[in-house]
């Protein structure tokens, strides 16, 4: 068994949000993984302040070296620096501050290909005001497979202890999820996830359930036939294809996530967000975890947004970015162990 102390670089998100709070009181918790090494990349001055907020009297640490991180310092909050230009104010996103969000991602990206770092977890972002600054993307699944050597669609899957499932569409309209749903687009996303959970959370046979789209799965056809026509073809083919996975569905969405039926797979596919989200944060709403698989460095985030409206007041739970964090680190030490 392969276990090592990693370096795992933390983005700035949103300076206006929870981000600074959450990373303070992620860094400084003991449930955080003691193997963990976090690095932030952010302004210093935007620590302090959330220091200050928090009345923590944790040290900021400049890192210099950002090859091996030789100057990484215990007990303190390891910073990459990176100057946020203008003022924030809690609570109020501001297009200026557009470009010390995206450098914080890009700024971890290049440092991670380059270095020793072992993972990449995203802070909150508010993805309205990043599309009013020119942002073109869905969100940072879509950005960052941009900054990927592997030119591939990348899939999101939302993990918890007690459950992982995998939408295989996100912010869209309802009314467009059943055209969206294709036989590639399940094909893709499975296999993409099939091969993640072997190497990245050594279930060395993944079973893998897969939804139906309408009510009881379609009924035979009287409830809609995209079942039919779509997803049980596409399951037939994987599980002609794909080798050590249990491949079932699709099954009603409604009995999906009971306790006796969770007990029997690893992950659940689902057509459409809510129908993933919606039992992730039900079971666990404050560990929840976002993963990005098919990405050639490993990322995750925690599974809730920006928190403007209790921004600034002391109140952000940071359990979901302690899980980010741990579950970062797990992922990287079964790769290692994969290899």
């Amino acid at each position: 068994m392969i276990s090592s102390k990693n370096f795992i670089l933390i983005t700035a998100g949103d300076p206006a949000s929870i981000s600074t709070e959450i990373t303070i009181k992620a860094i400084e918790s003991k449930k955080k993984n003691n193997n963990i090494k976090c690095i932030v990349i952010t302004d210093p001055n935007l620590v302090e302040v959330n220091k200050a907020l928090l009345k923590s009297n944790i040290r900021i640490h400049q890192i210099n070296d950002i090859v091996n991180f030789t100057d990484y310092k215990d007990g303190c909050l390891n910073i990459i620096a990176l100057k946020l230009k203008n003022k924030f104010n809690f609570g109020k996103p501001d297009i200026k501050n557009f470009s010390f969000i995206k450098s914080s991602i890009t700024t971890a990206t290049d440092v991670y290909f380059k270095s020793v770092a072992s993972a990449i977890v995203t802070n909150p972002i508010n993805k309205f005001m990043m599309h009013e600054a020119g942002f073109n993307f869905e969100g940072h699944t879509d950005f960052l497979a941009t900054l990927s050597s592997k030119k591939i669609k990348p899939v999101m899957m939302l993990v918890t202890k007690e459950l992982k499932t995998l939408p295989l569409t996100i912010h869209v309209p309802l009314i467009k999820v059943p055209k969206l749903i294709t036989k590639d687009l399940i094909c893709s996303n499975i296999k993409i996830a099939a091969e993640s959970l072997k190497t990245f959370f050594n279930i060395k046979r993944p079973s893998i359930i897969v939804t139906g789209l309408n009510p009881h799965a379609g009924e035979n056809g009287d409830f809609g036939n995209e079942e039919i026509n779509v997803i049980k073809p596409a399951i037939d083919e994987l599980k002609k294809k794909l080798k050590n996975i249990c491949l079932s569905g699709p099954i009603s969405a409604d009995t999906a996530f009971s306790t006796t039926i969770r007990s029997k797979y690893d992950l659940a596919v689902c057509m459409y967000h809510d129908q993933a989200l919606i039992p992730i944060k039900t079971l666990d709403f404050n560990n929840g975890v976002n993963v990005t698989l098919g990405l050639d460095f490993i990322r995750t985030s925690p599974d809730h947004g920006t928190g403007f409206d209790i921004a600034g007041k002391n109140l952000a739970n940071p359990e979901s970015l302690i899980a980010a964090v741990n579950l970062a680190y797990d992922m990287c030490v079964n790769k290692k162990n994969a290899k």
